[in-house]
């Protein structure tokens, strides 16, 4: 009897591990790529699609798209080429999509002309992704608190990724004015970002004259970049101005961090030079 079970037994695991094998079609391993990633693709690539529009953020504010603040994850440069107003007006589309009722009536005027904003009361609550939004908006509306003294040198920013393996974004400010951003190693289709900067009421402003980006490939199995993606330059007419503002960085004394010549907090970022 404990044969014929033994024999099931192995029979079952044979099938199974059969069954598994035949889950992959032959199409498939003909396929002359590694395996894509298959869990929320489209998800990842519609975030990294997102990072090509350095002027997203004004489209956004000017449709009153709220449905674009469903996870509101914000970038710093898309942040930094809003003006004042536009900062203002962004950072209330979060009151405004709750119901809040604005005192001030040029604001109930702006969010009025959208069918969504139906006013309610000047008590909302917020998601913690909500309010790390408002506050990360608040940074890029203040004045700076510390002054930039590297002008007459060439400096690579990195800004800190709290500690995992991947690099987090470099920006590269020359001597001779010109700059390169280079994105962190994630699934992103901006490969490097160029243009020239300059020092204006303690921010750094940059100019951006062109991308670079990649259309089309596929995200890797591992989720950690876009594969066999075409590299293509997006050059500007204008240059897009990008403001981001300088506030002493509270990491190295929150986290015990000992490295680093000199760190500031550039737009929202712990921002340290870096000697590569």
């Amino acid at each position: 009897m404990k044969k014929v079970l033994l024999i099931s037994i192995m029979i079952s695991i044979s099938a199974l591990a059969y069954a598994q094998n035949n889950d992959v079609s032959q199409y498939a391993n003909e396929l002359d790529c590694e395996y894509p990633y298959r869990y929320n693709v489209s998800s990842y690539l519609e975030s990294a699609d997102e990072l090509i529009d350095l002027e997203k953020y004004k489209t956004i504010i000017r449709n009153g798209d709220i449905s674009a603040i469903e996870k509101p994850y914000l970038n710093d440069l898309q942040l930094g080429a809003l003006s004042k107003t536009e900062l203002k007006l962004f950072r209330n589309l979060f009151y405004a999509k709750k119901g809040y009722i604005f005192s001030d009536k040029e604001l109930e005027k702006f969010f009025m002309q959208f069918d969504w904003y139906k006013p309610k009361s000047k008590d909302v609550c917020f998601t913690w992704l909500e309010e790390s939004a408002i506050n990360r908006i608040k940074l890029f509306e203040n004045e700076s608190t510390v002054k930039y003294d590297f002008e007459n040198r060439s400096i690579i920013w990195e800004t800190w990724n709290g500690g995992a393996d991947q690099r987090g974004p470099l920006l590269k400010l020359n001597k001779d004015k010109t700059f390169e951003y280079i994105p962190g190693k994630t699934i992103n289709r901006v490969e490097k970002i160029n243009g020239t900067w300059l020092v204006l009421n303690n921010k750094i402003i940059l100019s951006v004259e062109n991308e670079s980006v990649l259309f089309g490939g596929y995200v890797t199995e591992d989720a950690s970049y876009i594969k066999n993606g075409s590299s293509v330059i997006i050059q500007y007419k204008s240059p897009v101005k990008i403001s981001l503002p300088l506030n002493e960085s509270q990491a190295p004394q929150k986290y015990n961090l000992k490295w680093g010549e000199k760190w500031l907090m550039i737009g929202s970022g712990d921002c340290y030079i870096s000697n590569e």
